[in-house]
């Protein structure tokens, strides 16, 4: 059954005879200056109206990856930053300094909402914020998968007054782990724009020919994102798909794994990765497959740029990727941690044409009905709203 929870409830609204519109004064904690929760801090500050956004966030990840435009795109979207050196253990000492500048941040600037985003924003800013008599919204981005994390989370839901889950599986999880009661919780799906992005050249750039099979995946190079069952799947769709070519974009703290699998399997001639890509979105349509092999999501964000673009996913059948398609409709799903189905799954889409584009077809119209970044801010914008006025 679904849980609905997407919108807030009655008793949040303003009053109906108020017109006036209301500027909200939002501060956001955002620790990984990357990845789907910087796209998502910059997409609200973006696109929420009527919102004053600050951010919290470090000049740079201390034990991960560093989107070294963040800081620029956070501030041309309109987002006043704060420099807070947070670290991405929770127990580094540095955290304890950060903690302690957060709470004189946070009195100094008043908000009138705290939004916290991933696991050490959402400690360190839930925290701060007591005896602050200001309402407290907590994204995860992915509930943390260690024991002690979610008892933690649990720990905490107290001091949260809006729990945000970006799926209704993610939901569904927070409601099994019991770290908020459903009273708390809301659900906002993520949205992009449905704008298509400037095109990249893809193939040009890798020299792949047009009449390549051309597989392709943009993930952090971490556990949790299995980036070897990519490469292990790639051998298999080779030897089945002659000519067929790999792409992997993203690093990370397995890229020499990655690599030395590569060459193992053969593939150093078909196989390419890089580190990074300007524009990523508009070079999602140059491949026949895009598909991501993470063992958990909340809400993914390329399946839904590869949907936009009209190219075919298949996803590994986990939280978050079973919200983005519906199985043999709009995408295709299979068992996480199983090269074998990943790469029976794609090698069937490259060898059936029609299946295929019907398949694209149905993700880009899903995308246009329930994934447009409009919806999504104005469902924050009335959170926020709602939230600030009592």
């Amino acid at each position: 059954m679904e849980t609905r929870y997407a919108q807030p409830r009655a008793a949040e609204q303003g009053s109906q005879h108020d017109s006036t519109p209301m500027t909200v004064r939002v501060m956001h904690v955002l620790e990984p200056l990357e990845g789907g929760a910087l796209s998502h801090v910059i997409d609200l500050v973006g696109h929420v109206r009527d919102v004053e956004h600050a951010v919290a966030v470090p000049p740079r990840r201390v034990g991960g990856l560093t989107n070294e435009t963040g800081l620029a795109q956070l501030k041309a979207a309109g987002a006043t930053i704060h420099l807070l050196p947070m670290r991405r253990t929770p127990w580094a000492a540095g955290n304890a300094v950060a903690f302690l500048k957060l709470i004189r941040l946070l009195r100094s600037h008043r908000p009138d909402v705290v939004h916290a985003h991933s696991s050490i924003g959402g400690l360190l800013a839930r925290t701060a914020a007591i005896g602050l008599g200001r309402p407290r919204l907590y994204t995860p981005h992915g509930v943390t998968t260690v024991r002690a994390g979610r008892a933690v989370e649990r720990l905490l839901g107290p001091l949260t007054e809006r729990f945000i889950a970006v799926s209704q599986s993610e939901a569904a999880l927070v409601l099994r782990l019991r770290l908020v009661g459903s009273d708390r919780l809301v659900v906002i799906p993520n949205g992009i724009e449905l704008r298509d992005p400037e095109p990249v050249d893809l193939r040009g750039l890798l020299g792949v020919p047009a009449d390549a099979p051309l597989v392709g995946m943009v993930a952090r190079l971490v556990a949790g994102k299995a980036p070897l069952d990519f490469v292990a799947a790639c051998a298999k769709i080779a030897r089945a798909v002659p000519g067929s070519r790999f792409v992997l974009i993203g690093g990370g703290t397995l890229t020499s794994e990655v690599d030395a699998a590569v060459r193992t399997e053969g593939l150093t001639d078909r196989f390419t990765r890089i580190e990074a890509l300007n524009g990523v979105p508009g070079a999602l349509g140059s491949l026949d497959v895009y598909t991501l092999t993470t063992l958990g999501e909340a809400g993914p964000y390329t399946p839904l740029e590869a949907m936009r673009a009209g190219t075919a996913v298949v996803l590994t059948d986990v939280d978050g990727n079973r919200d983005t398609i519906e199985h043999e409709v709009s995408g295709v799903l299979v068992p996480p941690s199983n090269p074998a189905a990943l790469a029976a799954a794609i090698t069937d889409l490259l060898g059936d044409t029609e299946r295929r584009e019907r398949l694209a077809a149905a993700g880009r119209a899903r995308v246009r009905e329930r994934f447009d970044i409009r919806i999504m801010a104005e469902r924050y914008s009335a959170l926020y709203t709602s939230l600030a006025a009592k």
